[in-house]
């Protein structure tokens, strides 16, 4: 026994993440009186290490472990006969703490483990915040709350609508009558919210709950994140480097950024939630199925997966990867011998509760169509079936390959029968998969690799460095947790890739890949840092260390810096790994603001709105559908579409026919917004675009001016130009036949002055007409005229010399 001990005493001291691999083989050699290389989970060089260090020993041409009594001794760390009943040391480390100010200032760091790994978090969860909410005056201002981008306003809308219309926040009823574009779309986050403002004080609180949601959300995220790293790993650094390396991570940071309050950041815990259940779940075996804390976690998981069908109509794409998980880790279970029942039943029991808490939204409130609704319960289907035949295949001592097969089967033959069966459902099924999936237009719908930044650099700009750090490790390993028995870490693998592979459909899903890469990159950065000799290299698995069960093989890697040195370099790598992360967030960041020039279009709009004492849709905004709800929003509280501005705005500012333009406005829209437009060409001379943004409305480059279209106000810099549609003053008079005359007047409005322009030409009798949009006095040849107000607002007739 001594030789063999020590053999495994020596080869555990000198790679402890093989103590695994050391316990795989003793399971096989426990079940079989002798094995071959295939039977065992292991690659070809550890293999051969085992064997060239005597502890695996062929015989009669098949393997068995020469002294698996020695090798478990030395696994569980028990004393040899003559150690006196100590055990084996652990081998001794580089360690990585957050020493406090003092300490780095006297030399002497005492603080605890547990406080230091608190300060430490503490501290990743505030550069979470910093990063998402370091422009938190241009959101808080003194006279209100401007959220981000467009459709946060159209939930703003429901949400004040909701706390206005609700007797408290006990009165639920408002969640029945809920629109059919809310309760079919994202009704639990409305429904949250509402709740969330009306115990905060009612509507006056909507702007801030929904400014800082999201930015709460990132935190939530972020401490699932920690949780879920540590739980795979037991190493404080590759947990707490995830979380930093969320941070930044461009395409979660902006959906959670102070203001973003769109739907996004309210999926996301749900999502991390349902990952951190399974990860806590992973390991379960018939024993832990009389725990209470299995089952309080297959809570967790159902509430989860009801959380995600509820939040938004694309949940059950998003818990589909659960069905995927199951399938790959029952695969896993049968190829390593072992039955899959035991761990598949708190799962199975998780999303039977998602299944009867998404039936009693459906049927109490009216939330989401069938099609999303029930989608727990096909997907419990799936995952008891996948368990009942991998236990026949197990059973059968079947290669795990005919279980794969047979899934593959299952699942097109299941929506064979759909489609059969249920043809309405499955037509439903379709088009909801095929608009979330494969709709192009707006850029979230384009996959992540396509695009001008090209399919190099395009997750760069998503996902920052993290990229570059995370794919080496989601290959390195998901290898290792489907050989190398790993559930807890087929969660992560697998999720990564199900939502690898839908933002190369829509980058839309880069979102909830994030959170998986964020764990993945961490683990690289801590080995990137063990590269260069900064510390320890990086635990993969928490059984090394002790943890989940398992018995140290070496010391737990704890978070201790030795000298400043150290935490300069680190600091430095850190910064090089999240550079392109933290400048591409700060570029979506602005690209999404709401920069102050609109705001102020918007306010100014309202007020004037306010004094012609105009009531929808007098007041009615037409502009781009991107900021349409915003405008809308601030002018006349109407921000649940931009359905009319997506119809009609682009079209309008194409068109040359300025009248035809007006016939079919003038009775929907108060105000015309129009702005600097990054084209490839500039737009043509006779368009609206430029006889309005570039003229104001006047003649100029060889193009007749406009006169049902009254410019009323301009930005400071220029960018935003507000006009409001009038029939116009018709002026006319007398003069030679064919005979040009010239119109005109200066102009001053709200931001700008300048010189309004017309000519017209006098017809075959002298007589010559025009329209003009706004009141005073005009030039009009050799004389003037004054036209008032009333005549440009009720087409009243003004004539030259009269």
């Amino acid at each position: 026994m001594t030789d063999v001990r020590e053999a495994t005493d020596d080869l555990l001291a000198e790679k402890p993440d093989l103590e695994s691999d050391l316990r795989d083989v003793l399971a096989v050699d426990d079940r079989e009186d002798g094995w071959t290389f295939d039977d065992v989970p292991l690659d070809s060089g550890t293999f051969g290490e085992l064997v060239s260090r005597d502890i695996v020993v062929k015989s009669d041409g098949e393997y068995e472990v020469a002294d698996p009594a020695a090798v478990r001794a030395s696994l569980n760390g028990d004393p040899t006969d003559d150690e006196e009943g100590l055990s084996r040391p652990s081998v001794e480390r580089p360690s990585l703490a957050l020493p406090s100010l003092s300490g780095l200032l006297s030399g002497d760091v005492s603080l605890s483990e547990r406080q230091t790994t608190a300060g430490a978090l503490g501290g990743a969860l505030l550069f979470v915040v910093l990063m998402r909410a370091y422009f938190v005056g241009h959101v808080l201002r003194p006279d209100g709350v401007l959220l981000s981008s467009n459709d946060p306003y159209a939930y703003r809308y429901w949400v004040e609508y909701l706390t206005s219309d609700a007797y408290g926040v006990f009165d639920f009823s408002v969640l029945s009558d809920l629109p059919g574009w809310v309760a079919n779309g994202e009704p639990l986050m409305v429904a949250t919210l509402w709740w969330i403002t009306d115990f905060f004080g009612g509507a006056d609180a909507a702007g801030v709950v929904l400014a800082w949601y999201p930015v709460v959300s990132a935190l939530v995220v972020s401490l699932f994140v920690y949780a879920i790293a540590k739980r795979l790993t037991g190493d404080d650094r590759v947990a707490l480097a995830s979380v930093l390396v969320l941070a930044v991570i461009p395409a979660f940071a902006y959906r959670t950024g102070l203001g973003f309050s769109d739907h996004h950041a309210f999926d996301y815990p749900w999502l991390a939630a349902t990952a951190y259940a399974l990860v806590r779940l992973a390991d379960v075996d018939r024993e832990d199925l009389r725990e209470p804390a299995t089952w309080a976690f297959a809570g967790l998981l159902g509430v989860a997966v009801a959380g995600q069908v509820l939040a938004w109509e694309a949940g059950p794409l998003l818990v589909a990867a659960i069905g995927l998980y199951v399938a790959v880790r029952t695969v896993a279970d049968v190829r390593a011998g072992r039955s899959s029942l035991a761990g598949n039943a708190p799962i199975a029991g998780g999303v039977a509760l998602a299944a009867v808490l998404s039936h009693l939204a459906h049927t109490g409130f009216g939330w989401h169509s069938g099609v999303v609704a029930y989608s727990p319960a096909l997907l419990l289907v799936g995952v008891v079936a996948v368990s009942l035949v991998g236990e026949a295949v197990h059973r059968a001592e079947m290669p795990a390959f005919v279980l794969g097969t047979t899934e593959v089967a299952g699942a097109l033959g299941g929506l064979g029968i759909i489609q059969l069966f249920l043809p309405a459902y499955a037509a439903e099924l379709n088009s909801r998969l095929d608009f979330l999936l494969f709709r192009t237009g707006i850029a979230e719908n384009k996959s992540m690799f396509a695009g001008s930044l090209g399919p190099l650099l395009g997750p760069i700009f998503e996902l920052g460095f993290a990229w570059l750090l995370g794919v080496p490790v989601l290959v390195y390993a998901s290898w290792r947790a489907y050989h190398g028995n790993r559930p807890s870490w087929l969660v992560v693998t697998t999720y990564a890739w199900y939502f690898l592979v839908l933002a190369t459909l829509q980058r839309r899903f880069v979102g909830e890949l994030a959170p998986f890469f964020a764990i993945l990159a961490g683990w690289g950065f801590v080995a990137l840092a063990a590269r260069i000799d900064v510390t320890a290299p990086p635990v993969f698995d928490s059984r090394e260390t002790g943890r989940s069960g398992g018995t140290p093989s070496a010391e737990r890697p704890s978070l201790r810096i030795p000298s400043k040195a150290t935490l300069v370099t680190l600091a430095v790598l850190f910064l090089f790994v999240a550079s392109a992360g933290a400048m591409q967030t700060t570029v979506r960041h602005e690209q999404v603001k709401i920069d102050g020039q609109k705001y102020e279009a918007a306010q100014w709009m309202g007020e004037y709105a306010d004094q012609q004492e105009w009531e929808y849709p007098e007041d009615r905004v037409l502009s781009k559908w991107g900021r349409n709800r915003v405008y809308n929003y601030y002018v006349n509280g109407e921000a649940r579409s931009y359905g009319f501005a997506d119809r009609n705005y682009e079209s309008f500012l194409s068109s040359a026919n300025p009248e035809e333009k007006y016939d079919e406005l003038h009775d929907d829209v108060g105000f015309i917004v129009t702005k600097d437009l990054d084209l490839v060409r500039p737009a043509p001379e006779e368009s609206m675009h430029a006889r309005l943004h570039f003229r104001y409305g006047s003649e100029g480059e060889g193009v007749d001016g406009v006169g049902n279209y009254r410019a009323v106000y301009a930005s400071e810099d220029g960018s935003v130009k507000v006009f409001t549609l009038v029939p116009g003053a018709n002026v006319t008079g007398t003069a030679s036949a064919g005979e040009t005359v010239t119109v005109e007047k200066t102009v001053d409005i709200e931001g700008a002055q300048f010189e309004y322009e017309r000519s017209v030409e006098a017809d075959s009798d002298g007589e010559f007409a025009v329209t003009v949009p706004y009141p005073g006095e005009y030039a009009v040849g050799d004389e003037t005229v004054t036209v008032s107000e009333s005549e440009v607002h009720e087409g009243g007739n003004v004539s030259v010399g009269a």
